[in-house]
């Protein structure tokens, strides 16, 4: 397995146009939140077929290789910085995976999440035959996606729930879609903070993030919302995908900070992975 990551300054991926894949390299982009790289790691570290992954990780903490490294460490890892000219990077024979994972502060603009990930689509079209972003909605950032993806030349998929319809948030993408998203949140007899997997062992970081906090070891502006709020328990939506132990540890710890009751609601990844496969159908040839 090779993991590399690259120190040129040529920056090169505004303008990919050639390189593109031959049929006997199937090549698949994924373009998502890290609040959802669990998820991403999971559905392609278990895919037998993935011969290779392409990670470019446009986040401060830069975890998701080696979550794919750890869970699946047969599989050929490349780990490359946003300046890579990935013309120059050959692909296996068989499919290969690029990920591109983008940071959670561009929720604080849905017309700039929109246009970031439609850009960054654009950038990498000419390597994959099909693409899949791992999105909801997030504040209507994604709806119309014949519109905004109309001057793309891939299909492009985004994940969507078993009525076929898209999902809203990370929330209602690990509770298996909009209904089960709305009878959960129907069914809380109090206000509840949610939080997934990702948001449990980050929640410091994305609160800054967000603007929620302005210093990680100063949560005394987050707890006045959480107040104002009326919050009464955390929800910590467990897909399974992380050490149970440090999961429950991490909930636990949480809820305590902020004076609330820990709650672990199990859940499912039907969503991410039947999305996954529909994007995957796309891909030249049979797999």
């Amino acid at each position: 397995m090779a993991l590399k990551l690259s120190s040129t300054n040529e920056s090169a991926l505004g303008t990919l146009t050639t390189n593109s894949p031959t049929p006997k390299e199937r090549v698949l982009g994924i373009i998502g939140c890290q609040v959802l790289e669990d998820e991403m790691a999971y559905v392609v570290a278990r895919d037998p077929d993935v011969k290779q992954v392409v990670v470019i990780d446009s986040t401060s903490e830069g975890t998701v290789a080696s979550k794919i490294q750890r869970m699946a460490p047969e599989k050929r890892l490349s780990l490359f910085d946003e300046n890579f000219d990935l013309r120059q990077f050959q692909m296996s024979n068989g499919v290969n995976v690029i990920i591109w994972v983008k940071p959670l502060e561009l929720h604080q603009s849905p017309p700039l999440l929109r246009e970031t990930v439609v850009k960054a689509i654009g950038q990498i079209e000419s390597l994959t035959q099909s693409v899949l972003i791992f999105y909801g909605q997030c504040g209507n950032a994604f709806n119309n996606m014949e519109i905004i993806t109309r001057n793309i030349h891939v299909p492009v998929t985004i994940l969507k729930d078993r009525e076929g319809g898209p999902v809203d948030d990370c929330y209602g993408i690990a509770l298996g879609g909009r209904k089960e998203y709305r009878d959960f949140l129907i069914n809380q007899p109090s206000p509840a903070y949610i939080l997934n997997t990702m948001w449990v062992a980050n929640w410091r970081h994305f609160m800054l993030d967000i603007q929620m906090m302005r210093d990680p070891n100063d949560i005394e502006e987050a707890k006045e919302v959480f107040e104002y709020m009326d919050y009464k328990k955390a929800v910590g939506l467990n897909t399974g995908l992380t050490d149970q132990s440090a999961f429950s540890e991490q909930l636990i710890e949480f809820a305590n900070i902020f004076g609330l009751v820990p709650e672990s609601h199990r859940c499912s990844l039907h969503v991410v992975e039947d999305s996954y496969k529909e994007a995957k159908k796309f891909l030249m040839g049979s797999v």
